[in-house]
């Protein structure tokens, strides 16, 4: 069950990041239920299978580079 929970938040978060809609990492924490410090932990897995990805500011998003 854990194992599905991960694999819907990850789908979620590449969904987001595709879609440039991620929020700061506080909202997208709120947003998937977790704390901040998993964020970067999903963030940097996601980094790690399909390439860059960096923080605009300017649009308050996750995005790939």
């Amino acid at each position: 069950m854990q194992f599905d929970k991960y694999l819907h938040r990850i789908n979620f978060l590449k969904d987001l990041i595709q879609k440039e809609s991620t929020g700061s990492p506080k909202e997208l924490a709120t947003r998937l239920g977790i704390s901040e410090r998993m964020v970067y932990r999903y963030v940097r897995e996601i980094a790690e299978q399909h390439g860059e990805l960096e923080y605009c500011r300017i649009k308050n998003s996750y995005k790939f580079k």
